[in-house]
């Protein structure tokens, strides 16, 4: 045994006191982060408060006056309120948060009365660690505290248990997961069955041939497959070249709106000169006596415009700013900067106007909207053509969750975007493997110590050296990693040409569960430990026993983490750091009154950014909750903290603006899925590890296969519900209102799918 296995038992003494300051520097930072918000909350209650006013109904309210009053507030505010006032993905994300926290109290239970004590009896220690000691007891080289018997046997009485708990946690975290899955699955048929907007009797209709391109022909076309009638027919053109000139429009009215505000004098009348700034002689002087411009006449003299001119020009240049036309701004005559800009905003109002009246080529997308929700629901769930790629349809999104930039594009242009911005988030995720590889074998004493002998015998001899860099240092690297990647990937999602915002959240779920799954937890735990790290890989019977050794390694590195990360980090969530920064700054430069309007808008609250967190923590304490009663704890309250946090940012904080259909749920249940699979086949590991663990090994081999049957289950039964309204909801809701064959609207803030770029209103 070499010099660095002589020293193995020490290494298990430290963790305690790691673990220890970890959290005393997390609850520091939450404490802080607590008081910090709820100052600022009387201070700043448009800020932090932003949708508060805007709730109306039975939701209760605290006192302004109260430093605390907001928490007894947000424990009373029930699931249906949720419901009402946040929407239901707010309603799915909660409740994922609140089937979390069952699951692992009752794991956390039997963990702390029934496993740490029967570990602690037959190991002398209350979890798991590495295997070092295990041998060691296995070979009978070492008594087992409490027990003068054959340590053989002990540990394989003792294994059992290990075998006994991953089969009742993997039911108990089925049962759940089912009992959620159909509290949402009614819940969303109940919510949706109940509307009747715009949206919900609207279907988006691609793939239509270039014959049937234009209304008439479409609504006869669908109206023959006798699925209801059509109300509406939006079909969706190539409106590029508009699109960009709304939205130079729009950069180009804000630009005059701040103009206007750094020169008040101009605001003093509706209309201080007319387009050829001819003016009256008498206006002018009273505009010299008075330091104002008045209202201009239409009929002007030809014979005093050249003086009024003169005069007007040498008035509003003392008064007001400047800018030169030429290149940046940087060469060319100096003219009034609001002169400027108005006679540019007149110029491409003149051209969306004119653009606005021709023609473009239809694209082969259409929206259209039935007479009735369960049409709609029918169409959408219906093939309408034989052929491959032609009438398909879908339930449409709602209008303010439509990218009409993307909706203009055709299917080969969207289909590059897709594919090329794919491979190029694959190619960024493989490429990160390297970095994240290197810097987790560097975290690791024992892989130190190969790499780096001198910094490995420096660490060896100075404790808390040691303590710092493979206990603390890991969890303060995973955070900044976890940082800026999911910020990219949004980025990158919205170029992929993804036709609402919704779709493109749902699909920021999967790529960055998907970079914080591979790269932060296989690649940063297997590569931690792994002395021959490819050699594992090529070798897929190793695999099981390589992850249940590298878990163990890093059982004290994951304590550390869901410690900082819960009770650390959640609560600063509460500051909304991004609005909190930029506030004093935003605030200075808020000169109109759009931009004092934008300054105090509720900030989005994006899932795709927010959920994929939760669901590592969740799958990291499933695998280590057999082993581990500390990983327990730092998981369930975890989770109890984040439940509170996310529940005031969705209720109160901000806001969510896709259309609110719940469809992040079959997200959660297939990584949950996944979360239990990788804790059977660790466990399994753990198992092989030991002298005819094999045995046990194969008792656990039906749980993956039940597991499996269960995903089975939900993708063919559980799944087309949490995608359509089945039409006896829709029915029965109608019979129980009475309703007749004309819709009614429920939701006055829905406008119809003819708000296209050739009807937006220009807000001047």
């Amino acid at each position: 045994m070499d010099s660095f296995d002589e020293h193995a038992p020490d290494f298990r003494k430290p963790t305690a006191r790691v673990a220890t300051t970890q959290l005393l520097v997390a609850t520091l930072l939450g404490l802080f982060a607590v008081l910090s918000f709820s100052f600022l909350l009387k201070k700043l209650p448009q800020l932090y408060a932003s949708r508060k006013s805007r709730l109306k109904g039975d939701l209760p309210t605290w006192s302004e006056q109260s430093l605390f009053g907001w928490i007894p507030v947000l424990y009373k505010i029930s699931d249906m309120q949720v419901l009402e006032y946040a929407g239901l993905d707010a309603f799915v994300f909660l409740g994922f948060f609140k089937m979390s926290i069952k699951l692992l109290a009752v794991c956390c239970c039997f963990s702390v009365t029934v496993i740490s004590p029967i570990r602690y009896y037959f190991t002398g220690r209350y979890d798991d660690g590495n295997e070092y000691a295990y041998k060691l007891r296995t070979a009978g080289d070492d008594p087992i505290p409490g027990n003068d018997d054959s340590a053989p046997e002990a540990v394989g009485l003792y294994l059992w248990m290990y075998v006994l708990f991953t089969a009742f946690f993997t039911f108990l975290a089925l049962n759940l997961l089912v009992k959620q899955t159909k509290l949402v699955v009614e819940t969303r048929q109940n919510f949706l069955g109940k509307q009747n907007t715009v949206t919900d009797r609207t279907i988006r209709l691609t793939g239509i041939p270039p014959e049937l391109r234009n209304e008439k022909m479409l609504k006869k076309r669908v109206e023959e497959l006798q699925i209801g009638k059509v109300s509406s027919i939006t079909i969706c053109r190539e409106w590029g070249h508009l699109n960009k000139l709304i939205y130079c429009r729009d950069k180009l009215l804000r630009k005059l709106e701040l103009k206007y505000s750094e020169n008040p004098e101009a605001l003093t009348k509706s209309a201080h000169y007319n387009e050829n700034y001819r003016m009256h002689s008498e206006e002018v002087a009273n505009a010299t006596s008075e330091n104002h411009f008045p209202d201009i006449q239409e009929n002007v003299q030809e014979d005093e415009g050249e003086e009024s001119n003169q005069l007007y020009s040498q008035i509003h240049l003392k008064g007001r700013q400047t800018i030169r036309t030429g290149f940046l701004g940087l060469v060319g005559p100096k003219v009034d900067v609001i002169d400027y800009l108005e006679k540019q905003l007149k110029f491409i109002d003149e051209e969306i106007k004119d653009a606005r009246a021709k023609s473009y080529p239809a694209t082969p997308t259409a929206f259209v909207t039935m007479d009735s929700v369960a049409n709609a629901q029918m169409a959408a769930q219906a093939v309408l053509d034989p052929r491959v790629h032609f009438f398909m349809t879908r339930l449409a999104p709602a209008p303010h969750d439509v990218k009409w930039d993307n909706i203009c594009l055709s299917r080969k242009e969207r289909s590059m975007k897709m594919y090329s911005i794919t491979v190029f988030i694959g190619l960024c995720s493989f490429f990160w493997v390297i970095p994240v590889s290197y810097l987790a074998t560097l975290l690791n004493l024992k892989t130190i110590t190969k790499f780096w002998p001198e910094l490995g015998h420096f660490l060896r001899s100075n404790r808390w050296a040691e303590n710092i860099v493979t206990g603390l240092l890991p969890t303060y690297i995973f955070t900044l990693l976890n940082v800026g990647i999911p910020y990219f990937y949004s980025f990158l999602t919205s170029k992929q040409g993804l036709i609402s915002y919704s779709e493109e959240e749902t699909s920021l779920v999967s790529k960055n569960f998907f970079y914080i799954f591979v790269n932060l937890f296989l690649v940063f735990t297997l590569a931690g430990t792994a002395s021959n790290y490819w050699g594992y890989l090529s070798d897929t019977t190793k695999i099981a026993y390589q992850l249940a050794t590298s878990v163990k390694e890093f059982s004290l590195f994951y304590v550390d983490l869901i410690i900082l990360q819960g009770i650390g980090m959640f609560p600063f969530k509460l500051l909304l750091a991004g609005s909190l920064i930029g506030f004093p700054f935003v605030k200075i430069k808020c000169k109109t009154p759009r931009m004092q309007r934008d300054l105090y808008k509720p900030p989005i609250f994006n899932f795709g950014l927010q959920l994929p967190q939760p669901i590592l923590v969740l799958v990291i304490t499933l695998i280590y909750s057999v082993m581990s009663t500390k990983i327990l704890a730092s998981g369930l309250t975890y989770f109890v903290i984040g439940f509170y946090v996310s529940k005031y940012q969705l209720v109160f904080a901000t806001d969510h603006l896709p259309h609110s259909t719940g469809k992040v749920w079959p997200l959660i249940y297939r990584r949950v899925i996944l979360g239990l699979l990788l804790f059977q086949l660790t466990m399994a590991g753990t198992l092989a590890g030991f002298r005819g663990g094999w045995v046990l090994s194969c008792c656990l081999s039906p749980l993956p296969f039940i597991t499996l049957t269960y995903l089975w289950d939900f993708e063919k039964n559980y799944l087309p519900l949490s995608n359509f309204i089945a039409l006896s909801s829709v029915r029965e809701h109608e019979r129980d209102q009475h309703m007749t064959s004309e819709p009614v609207e429920s939701e006055s803030y829905e406008y119809p799918y003819l708000v296209s770029p050739l009807d937006r209103p220009l807000v001047r």
